[in-house]
């Protein structure tokens, strides 16, 4: 007998607030993984957990249906975890309160954690369904919200003897994932040697109010880049008088655009209307190069508190230099798929710490060779600045699959059921599938997911008329990847 609407959301949605009682921070998935492997156990799966608390669940195939391929619905049970201003909450003993207005599943002053708690969700549910279907493994990962070691850890053999995964992390119902960036972490560091200032005035330039943005997805959208800007603004200051630089920051995370960040400098100058013009010639090249995205920016250079110690001239020219030299924003528009960005780097953070200044770069790409090269070009360029710079392991593309079969049923199947077109796109920011195409490049991936808004902040919310066709879409391919 087939379920009604309500019947699955209601089932979805008691799956989700389950996983919503339970503190769920990356790193912090020990209680959640448990939970989860005595629920699937409960219901007749079989269940491994690995050393990193990674679940994989298996359900055999229905009866008639044993020959049908093994396809994998996967998710992570980490979530972002942010809260609004003013309210109390600890990521790491606070559940998550639900609000359902009809509308949209949201939370009540913090993250909701469908990023991606309904992902698992859907599949625990599914797991208890009656239907036609192979054999189904579930795989829910650690820790993709800041590592993916999870999905890093992951044994091969879990991947190995599947034909097809269904990563249900995605955010938009009507859009099939083909493909994501891989990335590499990139990490320059100027050791610096400190003297007291000689100069007796100090100021303080900061910009700030950028738009900023995710650095894979919004990379593309001519956002300005608030690190480059204050170097700019340093070479102005330095072509109109003797600075001694004290500090320079920016503390947003790597993976985002920066939309603030400031020097503190030492000056013979004591009348800061002198650095207005400075403040003026910044304001306006952000007007002219960035006006049409960057709306309401300020840029201000105010006296500040005499710093202790100041850097040297050569500390602060290498620094500079390799900021304003560094290649960021859209590196390579892709060959193959109109509007898709192939390579983009960002930089940022930048930190002042006791011995040293150390600047972030994050390049991306599905191109692996490419994500590579833009790693190798900053080593080149850290030498010729005098700044040490290291490359950490790269996490991998997951290129687009021309000859993916999955895709092919999942538009069919989202047409049949919906009556219009699902998209299929690459994205160039990263996803979990990355590391499983690395460990089996056989395998037939796509990423769909309910409508999913404003993930990573306290406004998340889930538009809950998307969540049972989703499920009635990823039953639907189930049931007809038979050959």
């Amino acid at each position: 007998m087939s379920l009604t609407d309500k019947e699955i959301m209601d089932g979805v949605l008691a799956e989700f607030s389950n996983l919503a009682a339970i503190p769920r921070k990356s790193n912090h998935e020990e209680a959640v993984s448990n939970f989860l492997k005595e629920r699937a156990l409960s219901f007749g799966c079989k269940v491994v957990q690995d050393e990193k608390f990674n679940l994989i669940i298996d359900k055999d195939a229905a009866k008639g249906c044993e020959t049908w391929p093994r396809v994998i619905i996967q998710g992570h049970m980490d979530m972002v975890c942010v809260a609004a201003k003013g309210v109390q909450y600890d990521p790491l003993t606070s559940p998550i309160k639900i609000i359902n207005d009809g509308e949209f599943l949201r939370a009540d002053g913090t993250s909701l954690g469908a990023d991606d708690g309904i992902g698992v969700a859907v599949a625990m549910y599914l797991l208890q369904q009656d239907f036609n279907h192979g054999p189904i493994r579930a795989i829910f990962t650690v820790d993709e919200e800041q590592g993916m070691t999870g999905a890093k850890a992951l044994d091969e053999k879990y991947l190995l003897d599947a034909k097809y995964l269904i990563n249900c992390d995605s955010e938009a119902f009507d859009v099939l994932t083909l493909s994501s960036a891989g990335s590499v972490n990139v990490d320059a560091e100027r050791r610096i040697t400190w003297h007291k200032p000689e100069h007796r005035s100090a100021y303080k330039f900061v910009v700030k109010d950028l738009h900023g943005g995710h650095s894979g997805e919004a990379i593309n959208c001519g956002y300005a880049n608030a690190v480059k800007i204050i170097a700019q603004a340093i070479n102005s200051i330095m072509k109109k008088t003797e600075i001694e630089l004290a500090s320079i920051s920016s503390l947003k995370a790597r993976n985002v655009i920066p939309s603030e960040a400031e020097f503190v400098f030492t000056s013979p100058l004591s009348n800061v209307k002198v650095f207005d013009v400075v403040v003026a010639k910044i304001t306006d090249y952000l007007k002219a190069a960035y006006g049409n995205v960057e709306k309401n920016f300020t840029v201000t250079c105010v006296p500040c508190e005499l710093p202790e110690r100041v850097m040297s001239e050569e500390d602060a020219s290498s620094i500079v230099d390799f900021i304003n030299l560094s290649m960021t924003g859209v590196l390579k528009m892709s060959q193959v798929e109109e509007g898709l960005v192939e390579l983009s780097a960002n930089i940022g953070p930048v930190v002042t710490k006791e011995n040293a200044v150390e600047i972030s770069v994050f390049p991306r790409s599905a191109v692996d060779a490419l994500t590579r090269e833009i790693a190798n070009i900053y080593i080149q360029l850290g030498k010729r600045c005098g700044i040490r710079v290291v490359s950490g392991e790269p996490a991998p593309g997951w290129p687009a699959n021309s000859d993916s079969q999955l895709k092919h049923v999942v538009l069919e199947t989202f047409k049949e059921q919906n009556g219009f077109d699902m998209k299929a796109k690459s994205i160039h920011a990263g996803l979990e599938c990355s590391y499983f195409y690395a460990k089996n490049p056989n395998l037939d991936i796509i990423s769909i997911g309910p409508n999913n808004i404003d993930i990573h902040s306290p406004n998340e919310r889930l538009e809950l008329k998307t969540l049972v066709p989703h499920v009635k879409l990823i039953k639907g391919v189930i049931e007809k990847l038979d050959k």
